[in-house]
């Protein structure tokens, strides 16, 4: 049985993670899919597809579209792949997101799973994408440093949405987009109770960001941005060793943080500060 649905209740939202982990366990992977629909473009849209056999959830997909790209993450219990299980979810979202408006599907997977499975996007008719993703982590060592005067950084406040949205649209190079996507990832993560969204600020100006994002196993940073006038001034590192120290002060979790592989001096940056490479992600796309 396939059950379709927007959002995942108490009951699911365990079983999901449980199902995550246990594929986690058996491939070496890291990556954890979003499991809420929060930041998709339409929220009536059915986000989580969950093949179960009787009690026991045995596959799940994941939609992630926050424009009219849908990413698909698809999971599968290690004891029953090879069985169709993955098909037939990806036949019912078909089934059930015809009538909304996406242009394109993408699969997100990682290389030690294609590694494992080397004929997996070949029997399927995938392709690789060249856009590639290395997730890093790092323990909850608290980092020493000196407190900077000229910038202070503090959780965000509803009046400072319009300016972190202008400041990811700048930094992010969406500026011809609009506001409408970053303001619903600010304004979404000011709202959440499993998110916090954290401002340096130069004065009164926003002048970098950064989300966690902390319903995971792991406390995961995203959108870290800086104005890019403002660049090389150690403004991203000061702002991710203070979001760690404080965090460690919250939970006991490790810290995870996603960069395009095409994205150098980002990386080196977090090599810099104490983050290692985990896992490379990968999307697939359906060929020409």
């Amino acid at each position: 049985m396939i059950k379709s649905s927007n959002q995942l209740n108490a009951q699911e939202l365990a079983a999901a993670k449980k199902l995550i982990w246990d594929c986690q366990e058996y491939d070496g992977s890291h990556r954890e899919p979003y499991l809420s629909n929060g930041l998709n473009f339409d929220l009536n849209m059915p986000a989580f597809f969950l093949y179960y056999e009787g009690e026991n959830l045995l596959g799940l997909l994941t939609v992630y579209a926050d424009d009219g790209g849908a990413e698909l993450a698809i999971l599968v219990h290690p004891n029953y792949r090879r069985q169709g299980i993955g098909c037939q979810l990806y036949t019912e979202f078909q089934e059930k997101t015809k009538s909304y408006p996406i242009s394109s599907v993408t699969f997100q997977t990682e290389r030690v799973f294609l590694k494992k499975n080397p004929d997996f996007a070949a029997n399927l008719g995938l392709v690789e994408s060249p856009d590639t993703e290395t997730w890093m982590g790092r323990n909850q060592e608290p980092y020493q440093f000196s407190e900077r005067t000229d910038v202070s950084v503090c959780l965000a406040e509803v009046s400072h949405l319009e300016a972190i949205a202008e400041l990811q649209a700048q930094a992010f190079h969406e500026e011809d987009e609009g506001l409408e996507i970053p303001l619903r990832y600010a304004r979404q993560a000011l709202e959440n109770d499993d998110s916090r969204l954290y401002i340096l600020l130069k004065g009164e100006q926003v002048v970098a960001s950064c989300t966690i994002d902390l319903s995971s196993a792991n406390n995961y940073l995203y959108g870290l941005a800086v104005y890019e006038n403002l660049r090389e001034q150690g403004l991203g590192s000061y702002l991710v060793k203070t979001i760690v120290n404080d965090l460690i002060k919250v939970n006991d979790k490790s810290f995870q943080i996603a960069v395009e592989d095409a994205n150098v001096g980002a990386k080196k940056l977090y090599e810099k500060i104490g983050f290692m490479k985990q896992t490379q992600v990968v999307y697939l796309k359906c060929q020409e």
